[in-house]
């Protein structure tokens, strides 16, 4: 009897000894094939929770969230008038300008761009009001230097690619097209040689074609728009000789 629960226990521990190894060998093949994973971090998962509500990074992970690939923002500024062209031409400085480069940066509620404009004439010329003098902002680092005969204006709008996902902008403010004359009316920070636009809306826009004909970026019609209509035709040359005659009285 004592042999028989002898070689019982003899089995049996041989038999826990043998479940031992195993559990061993089956951890030390785990920790193996597991090992490379382990040296390779997995994507970083950015939480929906962590952006504040209203934010561009808020509307790109909601986008993902839905399985979209495009995030289109609309940003509506208000403020003030252009004024007819009598008001304007006392009050703005009147440029003719091309743009010769933009380019478009993302902050923490949307995205702005900034537009280079080669200044080739200056028909009208006013300093700022003195209300304004503190609302020029300074250009990006990046955009500089600005020569003395560019400027640039930013405009609350653009399209950027931004973490796989395309956001795109839209304001009431102007999106000018390079390699495009256009007559503007505005004011220029001398120094920092941004401007801003005469008007929230994009009133004092005006695409100038080879021929010289004015078309004004806005549809609907306003006094600047219908006066530039009736006194000199929509015509850049025209403009300019009553300019010349007005100045020479």
């Amino acid at each position: 009897m004592k042999k028989q629960w002898t070689s019982r226990a003899t089995k049996l521990g041989v038999a826990v000894i043998t479940f031992a190894i195993g559990i061993v060998a089956h951890w030390a093949l785990a920790f193996r094939a597991q090992k490379p994973i382990a040296q390779q971090p997995p994507p970083a998962q950015v939480s929906y929770e962590s952006a504040d509500p209203g934010t561009l990074k808020a509307s790109i992970l909601a986008a993902k969230a839905r399985g979209e690939s495009t995030v289109e923002l609309a940003v509506i500024g208000c403020g003030w008038d252009v004024g007819s062209l009598r008001t304007a031409l006392s009050t703005d400085t009147v440029v003719l300008a091309e743009l010769v480069g933009r380019k478009t940066y993302a902050d923490t509620w949307g995205l702005r761009t900034w537009y280079r404009f080669k200044l080739k004439e200056t028909l009208v010329e006013h300093a700022p009001p003195r209300q304004l003098s503190g609302t020029f902002q300074s250009a990006p680092s990046d955009m500089l230097p600005i020569s003395e005969d560019e400027f640039l204006i930013q405009a609350s709008n653009g399209r950027m690619e931004i973490d796989g996902v395309t956001v795109i902008q839209h304001s009431n403010s102007a999106t000018y097209s390079e390699d495009q004359t256009y007559l503007l009316f505005l004011w220029i920070d001398p120094v920092k040689r941004t401007a801003i636009p005469a008007g929230t809306d994009a009133l004092g826009v005006f695409l100038v074609d080879n021929d010289g004909n004015l078309t004004s970026y806005v549809g609907d019609s306003y006094p600047l728009k219908t006066d530039l209509a009736k006194r000199f035709n929509n015509s850049l040359s025209k403009l300019r000789e009553g300019l010349v005659s007005t100045h020479t009285r």
